[in-house]
């Protein structure tokens, strides 16, 4: 884990409400895993807000560009969506446990509700070529946006299926219900779910894979103020039949085996 200030190499709108930032960092991109985080401050005058908010590493850019994406939902988001090439972050990370990644036999399908699609790109981009091409990635949006970020995603060559509740483009409904009907229909050999997303989404993957017996991995979204297990406020209750009552999404998350949440608590 290290603390770097860094400069802001773009900031760019993808979406209505959704922006890919990139800064460069070659301690960063040397030691980052896909699923782990950042906690990030910006610097200038104001520390308003002052405490640090986590970020999913989205991906790694040529020439160690880290890059971070995220939605405009509150104060803290609204003012990194104002910062401009060349202003300064503050950054520490990399944090908490990243995905495991499949077998050289297995398949990895890949599930993203709304901003669940952060750490995904990450995760696509530390595939191994053949398994990248036989990967299958399921987006779920309530509305279409960001054609410029699905085509980034389709540029790592997964196959990609989209899903919007208002039918705006490709499926009809929930990424849920596309990834339901998918597996059913045309699992890969061996599959490996990974998922990120809201966590009444993720819960039903997780029972849809416990029911099926596979593997699934999920990566959790909390609220945070320190990143390091410190603070105890990103606690989520453990499965009955772990020997701990509760997890902490910082530090032994963000990503769980979804066997040992107990999603009920959730």
């Amino acid at each position: 884990m290290i603390e770097e200030s860094v400069f802001i190499e773009f900031n760019r709108q993808m979406g209505n409400d959704i922006w890919l930032m990139g800064f460069r960092s070659e301690a960063l991109a040397s030691l980052a895993k896909p699923g782990q985080f950042l906690m990030i401050r910006i610097q200038g005058n104001s520390q308003d807000p002052l405490i640090r908010r986590p970020f999913s590493i989205h991906g790694i850019g040529e020439g160690n560009i880290i890059l971070i994406l995220y939605q405009t939902v509150g104060r803290f988001t609204s003012l990194l969506s104002l910062t401009r090439n060349h202003d300064q972050i503050s950054v520490i990370g990399p944090l908490g446990k990243g995905f495991r990644l499949p077998g050289s036999k297995q398949g990895a399908v890949l599930v993203a509700g709304g901003m669940g699609l952060a750490p995904m790109y990450f995760l696509a981009q530390a595939l191994p070529p053949d398994a990248r091409r036989n990967a299958k990635l399921f987006i779920g949006f309530s509305t279409f946006q960001g054609a410029g970020l699905i085509d980034l995603i389709k540029g790592l060559g997964l196959q990609v299926s989209l899903a919007t509740e208002d039918g705006s483009m490709g499926f009809t409904g929930t990424v849920t219900d596309l990834f339901e009907q998918a597996i059913d229909r045309d699992a890969p050999e061996e599959p490996v779910i990974y998922a990120c997303g809201p966590h009444a989404m993720l819960k039903k993957i997780a029972q849809k894979a416990g029911r099926l017996n596979l593997t699934c991995y999920v990566s959790l979204e909390s609220y945070m103020a320190c990143g390091l297990g410190i603070c105890l406020g990103c606690a989520i209750r453990a499965a009955r039949n772990q020997d701990t009552e509760y997890y902490y999404v910082c530090k032994d998350g963000p990503v769980f085996s979804a066997e040992i949440i107990d999603w009920e608590a959730l």
